[in-house]
This record gives structure tokens, C-alpha cells and sequence, in this order.
């Protein structure tokens, strides 16, 4: 249970350096779009794949960019990325493909640097490691990402916690929506 408790001590650390003031900019911006695009690759798109199930059971309508269905992003819809580092080049690009038809985004992601470079407009700082190599136990016992992954899905979740509430989706509301083809 060590390796437990260090893993939940490292999450409650990380969770303490969020700032309020964008993670309710981002929840405001989910909230307002027409439609939500989640882009993201491995565990972190496996997250955002997570979120966006979540986000349609609320009632809005959400798809993971580059998936079946996926209609295309324009004016008025939110693209919402996850890339620890900001330089994943099949995230950027699609980013960029969003953003030219006038989409905005808001982004999960480590640094002020990968914000920019995603081209968020606004970007929530996680701070942790970025890299495939974890060469900074200080800052976490995991391998590779996790940390990152594990807030992203958390932060996710609280997201999907205050537009419930906001929204006034029942758990009723959001089971009718829930997949019946399992």
C-alpha cells in the first residue's frame, strides 16, 4: 500500500497547483460550445474518450476528432486536447485544422509551451512529467505520464460533476442516454 499512498499523495500535490480560474474558463467553454471535439493519442486519447462518452450523456454533443462518427469543427464548437508535452504532431496538426474553421480549444497539458503550442486559447497547466522516460522521481514514482493521465481523468470528471450540476442532468437523465447495446 506504500506505492498506493504515494501515487495518491502525488495526485492530491498536483491538484493543489490547478488553477481555479482556468479550470472554470474551461468548464464555461464546454458548456457554451455548439459542439465538443476531444483530441488526443494513447492513454491520454483513451481518456478524452472517457470525457466525451461522459459529456454525451449530459446531452451534448461530443466526438473524438478523427472517429466514427465525427462530423467536421466550425465556428462555435470547442476543441478540447490532451498532449502532456504540446508537440504530439498528429494532435497539433489537427488542432490547427480546427482552428483555421474557426473552432477555439482549450487544452490539457504540462507547460505554458505546449499551450502554445497546441494554440489554445486556453490552456490547463498540469504539472507534471512530460516525458516517455521519467527522469525526475521527485516528482513522481510512476512510469512515463501516468501522473498526467491520471489528472487529466480526474479533472475530467470533475468537469462532468459541475455541468451536471450546472446543467441540471439527473443521473436518470444521463442512464437514458447510457449505451442499451452492451
Amino acid at each position: 500500500m506504500g506505492t498506493y499512498m504515494k501515487i495518491l499523495g502525488e495526485l492530491e500535490n498536483v491538484a493543489g497547483k490547478i488553477d481555479e480560474s482556468r479550470l472554470q474558463g474551461m468548464i464555461a467553454k464546454i458548456q457554451d460550445a455548439n459542439r465538443i471535439f476531444c483530441v488526443g493519442a494513447g492513454r491520454s486519447g483513451i481518456v478524452l474518450s472517457a470525457f466525451c462518452m461522459r459529456l454525451n450523456h449530459l446531452g451534448l454533443q461530443a466526438f473524438m476528432a478523427g472517429g466514427i462518427p465525427c462530423p467536421g469543427a466550425g465556428k462555435g464548437d470547442l476543441l478540447v486536447a490532451a498532449s502532456s508535452s504540446g508537440k504530439t504532431p498528429g494532435i497539433v496538426a489537427v488542432l490547427a485544422q480546427g482552428k483555421s474553421a474557426g473552432a477555439r480549444i482549450v487544452a490539457f497539458t504540462t507547460t505554458e509551451e505546449g499551450g502554445r503550442n497546441l494554440g489554445a486559447d486556453l490552456p490547463l497547466i498540469i504539472p507534471a512529467p512530460s516525458a516517455l522516460v521519467n527522469t525526475d522521481n521527485r516528482v513522481s514514482v510512476q512510469s512515463m505520464k501516468s501522473l498526467f493521465e491520471q489528472t487529466v481523468f480526474l479533472l475530467c470528471e470533475t468537469i462532468v460533476c459541475v455541468l451536471k450540476e450546472r446543467m441540471a442532468v439527473s443521473d436518470v437523465d444521463m442512464a437514458a442516454r447510457h449505451a442499451n447495446l452492451e
